[in-house]
Order: C-alpha cells, then sequence, then structure tokens
C-alpha cells in the first residue's frame, strides 16, 4: 500500500520539570525498565514521548489498542512482536520525538541543526556531499539533512551508521520534513515514486501529546 505515517512532537520546552514522574505509569513495564537506563531527564522524557507516539499512531492507524511488546533483530533493530506487518522506528533529539510507520522496513532519524564544522563533515561526508557542502549557501542545515540521511538509512538496514560514512546513498530512499531549528528524514526500505508525499495515501503528522 505504500503507506508512510509519521508523528512528530516538538514541544519538549512545554514539559513540565516532572514529566516523568507523572507519565512514567503511562508505559508498559519492558519500557519503563527502558526509561530507567537514561541518566538524563530530557532523554527519559522523549523516552514517555516516543512511546506515546508509536501507541498514538497504532491505534489512530492501524486500531490496534492491545498492549504490544518488543523483538530485536540481530543488530538490536526494534519490531513489534504481535503485529509483524507493521514496520515502525522512532528517533529523538533535543528539539522533538519523531515516530514513523510503515507497510515495509523504514529508518527515522531527527536532528538539532547546529553550526556547521567542516573536519567533522570530512570524517563523514563522501566526496560528492563534501562538494555540494561547499557550494551551500546554508552548509548546517545541509550538512544536518545528510546526516539524518545516513542515520536513518542505517537504522532501516539494520546497520552502524560508521557504515554509511564516507558514502553517497541513494537519493531516491529519502523524504525530509525540514523545520527552523531540525531536519527529519525517512528512509524508505523501498524505492517509491518522488510523488509519494504529496500522495493522499501518505499521511503527515504533527501531534499534541497533553
Amino acid at each position: 500500500m505504500n503507506e508512510v505515517h509519521v508523528y512528530i512532537f516538538d514541544d519538549m520546552d512545554s514539559l513540565s520539570d516532572n514529566y516523568v514522574e507523572h507519565n512514567l505509569h503511562r508505559l508498559p513495564r519492558f519500557r519503563q525498565a527502558q526509561c530507567a537506563q537514561y541518566r538524563q531527564d530530557s532523554d527519559k522524557k522523549a523516552c514517555i514521548i516516543s512511546y506515546l507516539l508509536l501507541e498514538r499512531g497504532l491505534q489512530e492507524k492501524y486500531s490496534i489498542t492491545t498492549p504490544i511488546s518488543f523483538i530485536y533483530n540481530e543488530n538490536g533493530k526494534p519490531y513489534i512482536r504481535e503485529t509483524p506487518h507493521i514496520f515502525f522506528n522512532l528517533s529523538h533529539c533535543k528539539s522533538g520525538v519523531v515516530c514513523a510507520f510503515a507497510d515495509f522496513e523504514i529508518g527515522v532519524d531527527i536532528q538539532d541543526i547546529c553550526s556547521f564544522d567542516i573536519d567533522v563533515a570530512r570524517r563523514v561526508c563522501s566526496d560528492d556531499e563534501l562538494r555540494s557542502l561547499e557550494k551551500a549557501d546554508n552548509p548546517a542545515r545541509l550538512f544536518c539533512r545528510i546526516w539524518t540521511e545516513k542515520e536513518s538509512y542505517a537504522k532501516m538496514k539494520g546497520i552502524s551508521v560508521a557504515a554509511t560514512l564516507k558514502q553517497t546513498l541513494p537519493a531516491e530512499s529519502f523524504r525530509h520534513i525540514e523545520r527552523k531549528q531540525y531536519c527529519v528524514t525517512i528512509c524508505l526500505g523501498k524505492a517509491l515514486p518522488l510523488y509519494t508525499l504529496k500522495d493522499s495515501r501518505t499521511r503527515f503528522q504533527s501531534v499534541e501529546l497533553l
């Protein structure tokens, strides 16, 4: 069906200092245990929100309201045990949290747009990507897009991001959502027509969590 659903929450500053304390109970025990592994409160908040986005998407798009659990492949990529036909991926950064769904393998990454460092770019970018950065009016934004492409590709494949460094990846595999403070890239596990994001079958939605 080639459906892609993306949920984004990008109002992290609105969350109270005791958000984790008041909302941790909304998660199943396995997710609570995962949340407890984070040291930073901001990461714990993102861990909670990412699961709530996943839960909401499963309810709204797939009418799934029963409890779920995760299974993992040999590289640690998560899948939903109860619905192996639904693929998902999660990511978070300082600015927001994203959850993407599809009926085929998918990867997603969200990153804050930070100041551009050419030395970092030389360590991770291909020659073609470096040439594009040299010509770019806003190299910081372009580098953020390039990095999210590498991260989302690795997550789609279930491999280490190190395997994507210094490579130019297939442009037709990616879809982008860019906001002022961050960039989101969705990597599709199969080549879809470039018009897919405008197609009525593909839905992008920003959501609020009360």
